[in-house]
């Protein structure tokens, strides 16, 4: 079909580096799996549940009349080196799609681009509605049965030609479009190296991610971290590609070279802890904000680099780490007494008991007093 051929050659102009079309039918299996996953607890942190499920495996719900869904995906791999390290502080670790700018803008503009495109090429009024990551598809179901890419082990989506180094996006239109072939649904073969890179195993088994041990999701997580799972997070400050560098169809995967998701734009790969625990909210509003690490918040960034300062265990660390105990947030106050004990010494120990004595929080209470029993 002629339009078909022109939507994808238009879908390619706008930016992007793979499209596939499928149909609008609802997504039957991968609602089954996700309520699966669900009920299984597998979920939890996740946003999902049966009528969130339902909607994303369903897409006439979002548009009545639909015909067509278009798969895209963006590539966030670049190949620039990482950004001057001007101090010598510790350092924590940002996962590759967070370290330039945020993708979900960037994903928009094209798509609003592809969108309007569409509307000439159909030549006659037809609607058209765009999403990027947050809703209402599943998204890897839709790539998948658009031949965009098959799903691996660890559950992300493999392109041909970029990996599993994309970000996903789709536009569903009343237009009946000629659908591809879907991709093939198990390419890993016996390679388990995702699986047992995972530091949690999370990867429970294949195809199988339990989010509440998923490290990337643990980064994002609100609250307290629980603690066994703190000193999994070693450096990380936001996100965990652990499972996707350890798998060999990624040693291959092509750069998009897009400037926006160079480090330099951004928070880059390795930033100084011990100014982001300190982070101000001028200051986080104009270097982390503009990221896709923004989206948790300055509290989160700051806590998880209280985390990576204790599993670093530099004693440069300590006054920043002894300043956070009269934080007014009690989830920085009670992580910097877990790094503080991480860390150890006498000038610690003695701010923790003075720590205690004063503070009101029952929750960071109890960091306190678990920190003071490991000296």
């Amino acid at each position: 079909m002629p339009i078909t051929d022109d939507i994808k050659s238009a879908a390619y102009k706008a930016g992007f580096h793979a499209v596939g079309i499928t149909t609008a039918q609802p997504f039957y299996k991968a609602q089954e799996t996700l309520k699966e996953k669900w009920e299984g607890g597998l979920l939890t942190g996740s946003g999902y549940n049966p009528e969130v499920i339902n909607l994303y495996t369903h897409p006439h719900k979002t548009l009545p009349g639909a015909r067509s869904i278009i798969s895209v995906a963006l590539s966030y791999l670049t190949e620039d080196a990482p950004a001057p390290q001007t101090g010598s502080g510790p350092r924590g670790l940002v996962a590759r799609f967070s370290r330039g700018m945020d993708y979900h803008p960037i994903m928009q503009e094209r798509l609003s681009q592809l969108s309007a495109r569409i509307r000439e090429i159909a030549g006659r009024p037809c609607r058209v509605l765009q999403a990027a990551d947050t809703g209402p598809f599943a998204d890897r179901a839709v790539a998948v049965r658009a031949g965009v890419g098959f799903q691996g082990k660890n559950t992300c989506l493999y392109t041909k030609d970029w990996g599993s180094w994309v970000v996903l996006g789709e536009i569903i239109t009343d237009l009946p479009l000629a659908p591809d072939a879907p991709a093939p649904p198990r390419l890993c073969g016996d390679c388990n190296k995702c699986i047992k890179a995972c530091p949690t195993g999370a990867i429970s088994r294949p195809y199988t991610v339990d989010l509440r041990l998923c490290l990337s999701q643990v980064t994002q997580m609100k609250g307290f971290i629980p603690p066994p799972l703190r000193e999994k997070m070693g450096a990380r400050i936001y996100g965990c590609d652990t499972c996707q560098n350890a798998c060999p169809l990624n040693a291959k995967a092509g750069c998009g070279g897009l400037k926006e998701f160079a480090q330099t734009s951004g928070i880059g790969e390795a930033p100084e802890l011990i100014p982001l625990l300190q982070m101000t909210n001028a200051e986080f509003k104009k270097r982390v904000s503009p990221t896709t690490a923004g989206w948790i918040g300055r509290t989160r960034i700051r806590r998880n680099a209280a985390v990576a300062l204790g599993n670093i265990g530099d004693s440069a660390a300590i006054p920043a780490l002894l300043a956070a105990l009269a934080d007014p947030s009690p989830i920085i106050r009670g992580h910097s007494a877990w790094a503080l004990a991480k860390i150890g010494g006498r000038e610690a120990g003695d701010a923790l008991l003075a720590a205690l004595a004063r503070e009101p929080n029952p929750d960071a209470a109890l960091e306190i007093k678990n920190a003071l029993e490991a000296f």
